[in-house]
Formats: structure tokens, sequence, C-alpha cells
């Protein structure tokens, strides 16, 4: 180039820094560009013209420019610098970390040059070696705070915090009016707990001028794990005020009311968020959440399954997944999501406590105990696993290590419901009198706590309270305690007059349950136009003979969980809430003897049968349920333990227990030398118009807490009933519901044993022997 074009490149470079400094950056670019003309390799014009155009976020220009001016001059260690910063903010390390040398070698005290050395090592997870080139930095410019911003990162990478937070800290001395900072430090105070002091700066980086969403969207979280709701709430909404299409941010919002319990409102900020971002599978999860929440479990299923369509390995959605399959009752589908979220994280704590409670739930507690307790030594911390473990622990009959595991749980968590809720179960079992205190802790810590409240109900009817007591019995529905509550297309008889009415109850429990419960029934024909009643299928026929001016029908088949049901009547109410409005006082309970009716016949023909066995006394026994749960066999004696019962002379015992038992009654027969009569072809589990008939012409039942205690009671036949106090005694020392029952229950400190042996000596009254 001759002399007449350096000198005019030379004026023209003077112009354009001029502009360049004042601001001017257009005039500037037209005059490093003419210069760029005359000599495409001019150094200085590339270089600053790299500067504009990377500052406008032209970046692929400002690399071409940079590297350019690099070529042009290779002993110009800013245009090395310049384009290492460029290359990186591209991503392209390693083509950056060659320029930061090459610029190193050039300026070797160039503290910028160091702190690009220490960016790259960052980024090449080489935190050791990052950290040695910001102290190098720190050194030369110690004023400077982005040498000590940069060994704040390296140190976190090194999970040195206390050490990173204090360099974030001199950093933000460094640059007092800096925000950029002041988010900085906030940032690393949030990743390392220390989420109140987080705040404080977060306010303090708005404050600067730092007014933007994204810092609110972090106050905001950081708000949230304070447990201070209404501030986080209202950070979320300044964030989305100032960037209202971050899906994030929605999120986030959502995931607060969430727990908050406003489970619709959550809903549609999910919604909102990915009606922004359809991909957003952190979205797809918590929209699954709230519709469970909800008690869509179908839509939470599809949301879920969206999810996992997205990112497959995705341990939460697959959890969720489970849980949503529980609750409609596909277990089977349900453990095999939870596995899978384990196998995808193998520490996943909610996906371990799932399967344990759900092991609970079938009543495999010792494999529940094991899966549980696997648990808590990957997660010793987590307060839920310990009250899952709390609640296996007493549904394997061991109240004291289920007391231990309570108290951890609380420990860690003073206000979780569930623990609180086992713990009283727990002392109950350990006959503790005050157990029930536990459960208003819990009711107090989640008013909505359905197993707190159902078992509060079952204690305050057991002493009595039935008007509280019916009020919580309420809960068993969503306790899980009894089948899953139906919808209908009519409303829920609460009370209202029933003359000209037609009302439809349905069968909630076991056949045991529906007996006690049809000790209402004449009280509703009397009381409606018309009453339906729904029993299961074998008890039609008794059941129509009893009620003849009600309508009885077998019970329908499951239309579905959220498919509400269609009946030609104007209300409908489940058996189990019948005695709410019709039994609310003990002198509301008739004198009747019996409410049901076997057929007159049947009986003759069964008198008959047992006229043949001589004229002793004619007892029917029975000493089990068909439903033999970890929690109902304490209350259950084995045919070999009757021996003070059979020692009776003067009485002919009669079989009524209802399941595969011919073993077991040929083993007493022989051990106590006692006939027990049975008749072949006789079905008691199936043909309750037979059963009924046979129990009808006894003279009494011995039977523990069945289906054949109760029948006896409905019949009005005596029924002497041994076992453990319970709640439907309602404070008394009987059952109010059966006028002919009278109960043998174990002393303090005794056995179910003792009861027999009492039994034993009454009859032995009675029969005159």
């Amino acid at each position: 180039m001759d002399g007449n074009a350096t000198r005019r490149t030379d004026g023209l470079l003077r112009l354009a820094v001029q502009h360049h400094n004042a601001g001017q950056t257009e005039r500037a670019e037209r005059f490093y560009r003419e210069i760029l003309r005359i000599d495409p390799t001019h150094g200085d014009a590339a270089h600053l013209l790299g500067h504009i155009a990377f500052q406008s976020g032209r970046r692929t220009d400002a690399t071409r420019l940079f590297d350019t001016a690099a070529r042009s001059n290779a002993l110009v260690g800013s245009y090395h610098l310049a384009l290492g910063q460029a290359l990186m903010e591209e991503g392209r390390v390693t083509a950056a970390l060659a320029s930061a040398r090459r610029a190193l070698a050039i300026n070797p005290d160039d503290a910028d040059v160091l702190c690009l050395l220490g960016s790259i090592a960052g980024r090449q997870t080489r935190p050791v070696v990052a950290l040695r080139c910001y102290r190098a930095a720190a050194r030369l410019v110690p004023g400077a705070a982005e040498p000590r911003l940069g060994m704040g990162h390296a140190l976190e990478d090194l999970r040195q915090a206390a050490a990173a937070i204090g360099c974030y800290r001199l950093a933000a001395r460094l640059r007092p009016r800096d925000a950029a900072t002041r988010i900085a430090l906030a940032n690393a105070l949030r990743r390392w707990g220390a989420a109140a002091e987080a705040a404080a700066v977060y306010r303090e980086a708005i404050g600067l001028g730092a007014d933007n969403g994204s810092v609110w969207a972090n106050l905001g979280a950081t708000l949230q794990g304070l447990g201070r709701p209404a501030e986080a709430e209202t950070a979320y909404v300044e964030a989305l005020h100032r960037q209202p299409g971050h899906a994030e941010t929605r999120n986030n919002l959502g995931l607060l009311l969430h727990a908050l319990g406003r489970h619709a409102e959550a809903r549609e900020r999910f919604r909102t968020a990915l009606a922004l971002d359809p991909c957003h599978v952190p979205a797809l999860v918590n929209l699954g959440l709230a519709e469970s929440a909800l008690g869509d479990y179908g839509r939470a299923e599809r949301w879920q399954r969206r999810a996992i369509a997205r990112d497959p390995g995705q341990a939460e959605a697959w959890n969720n997944l489970g849980n949503a399959c529980k609750a409609q009752a596909r277990r089977v589908e349900a453990e095999a999501c939870w596995k899978r979220a384990l196998a995808l994280h193998p520490a996943f704590a909610d996906a371990l406590g799932n399967l344990g409670g759900d092991l609970s739930d079938r009543e495999a507690f010792a494999p529940a105990v094991v899966q549980v307790r696997r648990a808590i030594r990957l997660m010793p911390g987590h307060a839920p696993l310990h009250a899952v473990l709390a609640y296996a622990l007493n549904g394997a009959q061991n109240p004291v290590e289920a007391d231990v595991a309570c108290r951890k749980a609380l420990a860690l968590a003073p206000a979780l419901a569930d623990p609180l809720c086992t713990l009283g179960l727990a002392e109950q079992r350990q006959g503790r009198t005050n157990a029930g205190r536990w459960f208003e802790r819990a009711v107090t810590a989640a008013p909505s706590h359905a197993l707190a409240r159902f078992n509060r109900g079952l204690l305050s009817l057991e002493r009595g309270a039935l008007s509280a007591g019916w009020a919580d019995y309420a809960f068993r529905f969503k306790a899980g305690r009894v089948r899953p509550e139906r919808r209908f297309t009519i409303p829920e008889w609460k009370g209202e007059p029933l003359n000209g009415k037609r009302l439809f109850v349905w069968r909630e429990q076991g056949v045991g349950d529906e007996f006690l419960f049809a000790s209402c029934y004449p009280d509703l024909i009397k009381m409606a136009g018309q009453v339906v009643i729904e029993c299961e299928r074998r008890l039609v026929p008794l059941f129509a003979r009893s009620f003849p001016k009600a309508t009885v029908r077998a019970e329908q088949p499951s239309c579905g969980l959220m498919d509400a049901e269609t009946v030609d009547c104007d209300f409908h109410i489940p058996a189990g809430s019948v005695p709410r409005l019709l039994r609310e006082r003990l002198s509301a309970f008739p004198t009747r003897s019996c409410w049901l009716f076997a057929d007159g016949s049947r009986i003759a023909d069964w008198r008959e049968r047992l006229d043949s066995a001589g004229d002793d006394l004619r007892v029917g026994i029975s000493w089990r349920s068909q439903l033999m749960t970890a929690d109902r066999r304490s209350a259950y004696l084995p045919l070999d333990a009757w021996g003070p019962v059979f020692a009776v002379r003067g009485v002919t015992f009669v079989n009524l227990q209802y399941d595969e038992c011919q073993r077991e009654i040929l083993a007493a027969e022989r051990q106590f030398g006692q006939p027990i009569y049975g008749w072949t072809g006789l079905d008691l589990r199936d043909d309750f118009e037979e059963t009924a008939a046979l129990v009808s012409a006894l003279d009494l039942v011995i039977a523990p807490a069945n289906s054949v205690a109760e029948l006896a009671g409905a019949l009005g036949v005596p029924v002497w009933r041994f076992g453990h106090r319970d709640w439907t005694q309602l404070g008394t020392a009987g059952r109010p519901w059966y006028p002919s029952m009278r109960l043998f229950q174990p002393l303090a400190g005794q056995g179910l044993e003792q009861a027999l042996e009492r039994i034993a000596v009454e009859l032995r009254r009675v029969a005159g022997r």
C-alpha cells in the first residue's frame, strides 16, 4: 500500500475512533469499513469494527473481524484476546484456548488474558487450573472484580462453598454499584443454602437497577424455599409482568400454588406454561400432579405419559404415573412404573416410599419394611420415608419400633401429618389411653388428612361422642378404608324430608357391615316414599324378604371412578352414612330385636335336622373372618384354642365357619372328643338363605367379629361375640345395634383365651351341666 493510502487510512481511523468514543457507532462503523475497503488487512480497523459487531450481537461477523486483525499482526496481544473471547462465546473452546495462549505469550501479565484462560479451563471442567489462572489475574489487579468472580466459580466447582462465597462478597465490595455482581453473589448464596441472605441480596440487586424478570423469578424461587409463599407469589407475578413469555416462571408459580393447595389455579399456570412451550417437560409433569390433586386421575395419567413421551428418562414422571395408576386401582401397572422410576434414579425417595407404602397396603409389611429401610439408608433425612416405615412397622405388629420411626420423622418435620397419625395408632396398640392426642395434632397440621380424621372418628365413636365421631367417619372413603366413593347424577341425602321421595341406599363395605347398617333400613322405609336398597348379590333374597316395602337390587358393576351413575331416585346415600342422620344419640337406637328374617319353612327344616342330634343346647360356632388382614389376626383364635368351650357337656356344636375348614374340624374332634356337626351340600359362604335359616334354628351362636356374629344378631338369635373393644360399641358395654348380642372381652392384661374361658363358664351355666 502506498504512502497516500496509508495517510488516508490513518486519517479515517482517527475519525472512526473519535465517533466510536463518542458512542456514534454507526458513523464509526462506516469509517472502519471504508478503511477495510482500502486495506482489507488493516488490524486496528478490523479489531475495532469487530467490537462494534460483537456488542450489537453479530457474533459471527465479530469473530471473522477479530480473526482478520489477529492474522494482520500476530504480535498484538489484544487481537488474540478479542478473538479468543469471541470464540468462547461461540462455544469453540479449543480454538479459543489457542488464541488465549498466543495472547499470553505476547503479554504474560495481562489479567484479562488470564481471566479468559480461567474461563476456558472452567468450561473444560478443570477447576484447579481455572483457579490458578484467576488467582494470577487477581494478583495483577487486586482492585478488579472480574478475577474474584472467576475464583468464586472455580471454588464452587471444587465444592469449597465458603471460600467461593467469600470471593463473590469481595467482588461485590469492589463493585458496590454493580447489580450483576450482586446477582452472582445471590445465586451462589442460594445454591449453597443461605437462602435468607440470598433473598436480601436479590433485593439489593433490584434496587441497583436489575429490575428484570430473571432476578424477580430467582427471588420468588428463593422465597418459596424459605416458606414465605405470599412474598414468593408477589415476586413471581412481578417476574411475569416483566417477562410474560417465560414458561419456567409460570411453571414455578404453579408449583407454589399447588403447594398451597390452590390446585385449580396451579393447573392454569401449568397450562399457560405449556401454551408458551409445549415441550416443557416439568410443566407436563406438574400439570399431571395438579390433575391428581383435583381427583381427575385419568387426565393426570395422560399428562404424565406425555411427559414420558418427551423424555423417557423422567423418573419423576414415572413415579407420578405410578401414583395415578394406583388411584385407578391398577396396582400392577403402578408397581411397574415405580420400579421404572427407580431404575432411572435408584435413590429416588418418593418412588421407594411408594413401593413400600403399596406393599404395606397389601399387608406385605415385612418386605415393605425392608424396602423403606433401604430408602432411608439412601436418604436418612427424608421425613416422609420414616413415616412410611412407621406405618409398615405398626402394620407388622411392631408398635414400639413404629413409635420410634414416627418420632424420627417428626424430629425432621414436626408438622408432618402422616407420622402424627401413625403415632396415634401405635400408641393405641400399646394400650395408651391418650393416644388420640396424636390424631388431633395430625388434623391440626393437615385439616384434610383423611386417615387422621377417620381414626379420630373411630376413637370418638368408641368413646360415645357420636356427633363428632360420625362427622369424621365420613372421611372413610378418602382414607381408603372402604370401597371407592361413587358419584351419582342425583344429590346425596343430607337429612331433607323424604315424604314422597325415592331414596337409593348403596353398599360400601363387607357383608358384616351390611347387616349392621341394615338395622337403620326400617326407619328409612318409614320416612321415604320409596327406598331402593342395593346389597351384595348373595343377600338379595334375604333382604327382599326382610324389607318387603323396599326395592332390593344386587350391587351393580362399577362404571368407573369418574363416571356419574344414574338411578331412578331423588337422593342417594352410602349405607355407612345413614347412622350419622338416624343414630346421633344412643336413645335413637330402637328396641327391635331383629330386622332380618329367614324363610320360615327352611327354619322348620333345619330344626328337624337338628332334632336328630338330640335335645342338647344347639350352639353354632365360627372362629375367624374371611378377610384375615395382619391387623385382624389378633382378633381371632384357631379352633385348637377352643378346648374350654368344647369341654362343656350338654351342647351340640354346629359349624358356621364359611371357608375351607374341614381339616381343622376333624383335628379338633380328635383332640377334644367332641363332634362338630356340619352338612354336605350346605354352602355357608354363598347361600345366605340356608345359612340364615340354620342360624335361626339355633339356640346360641359363639363367634368373633365376623359376618356370622353380625348375621345372628340381625336375625335376633342370641350371640356371644368375643374379641377386643371396637368403635361399634359406641361408648357402651355392649353393641347398641344388636339387642341379642353379648360381648366377652379380655380384661386388662388378658388375651382372647381368657375371654373364651369365661364363655365356657357361662355356657356351662346355660347348658345346666
